[in-house]
């Protein structure tokens, strides 16, 4: 039987030499992963710190949008608050006007009608008395029915009709009668002259009258429709400038939890790489 040329004790260095090449192996191996695990881990920091930083610009844009958007959403507020308070005032003045333009319509509607009828009996009245006319008294007493005839001449007309009713009237009387005729055509030819003129002045007041009511019902009725205009404008600019606000909360909200985890994350990572 062959013995062997190895002896125990190189035995025992042959696996000394083995154990420690493998330690030594094992340890490179060890090392060459914790290089990759710390190359990862220095990626992730770094990423994480690109977000952190992306996130703080973000939030400080946002908390501005938000700023701006909750600002000129009041100064809008205020803005349609003073344009219908403006619309209101103008509506009432309207209102207002309109009440006056009628009663102002309805006196001069009493006034042309009685003017008009005292213009009418008088001319009739004339006509008859030039005419010798049978109907002379009740031509008459729808002159003196006129509220437009001043006292002193429904006296005149009252005495002449007196003389005209008078059943056993002479030649004395029948000669006043004429004389008197006379008179009162005159006098209600001034009357018919004073009414037509006053006529003519009533109806010129009228017109300007209504003139003024349509330029200033025109004025505050375009004034009204462009401040409703307005109105609808900032009503609809306010709700989008509240709905971006609202919106850019709910993504500062987001952005901020965002941040702060990976601002933890970061921290938990820097750690474990030390």
């Amino acid at each position: 039987m062959q013995r062997s040329d190895v002896t125990p004790l190189q035995k025992l260095l042959q696996m000394l030499d083995s154990m420690t090449a493998k330690g030594k192996a094992e340890k490179q191996a060890e090392q060459v992963e914790f290089a990759k695990f710390d190359e990862w881990c220095d990626g992730v920091i770094k990423e994480k710190e690109k977000s952190i930083s992306d996130a703080a610009i973000q939030i400080e844009e946002l908390e501005a949008t938000i700023q701006k958007e909750t600002t000129d959403a009041a100064v809008l507020a205020e803005e349609i608050k003073a344009l219908e308070a403006k619309i209101a005032k103008a509506e009432a003045e309207l209102d207002s006007a309109t009440a006056v333009r009628g009663k102002e319509k309805a006196d001069y509607d009493a006034e042309h009608k009685d003017l008009s009828e005292s213009i009418d009996a008088c001319e009739r009245a004339i006509s008859v008395l030039i005419a010798r006319g049978a109907d002379v008294p009740q031509s008459l007493a729808q002159v003196q029915a006129s509220r437009l005839i001043p006292a002193e001449a429904k006296a005149v007309l009252k005495s002449f009709l007196s003389l005209s009713t008078d059943e056993t009237m002479g030649a004395p009387e029948a000669n006043a009668y004429e004389f008197q005729s006379g008179g009162v055509v005159s006098l209600l030819e001034k009357l018919l002259k004073g009414f037509k003129e006053q006529l003519l002045v009533v109806e010129k007041e009228e017109m300007a009258a209504k003139g003024s009511f349509e330029v200033l019902k025109q004025q505050l009725t375009d004034d009204v429709a462009f401040d409703n205009k307005e109105v609808a404008q900032k009503t609809e600019r306010k709700a989008a400038a509240l709905e971006l606000a609202a919106s850019s909360k709910a993504d500062l909200a987001t952005t901020t939890a965002s941040k702060t985890e990976d601002e933890r994350s970061k921290s938990t990572r820097l750690n474990s790489s030390h």
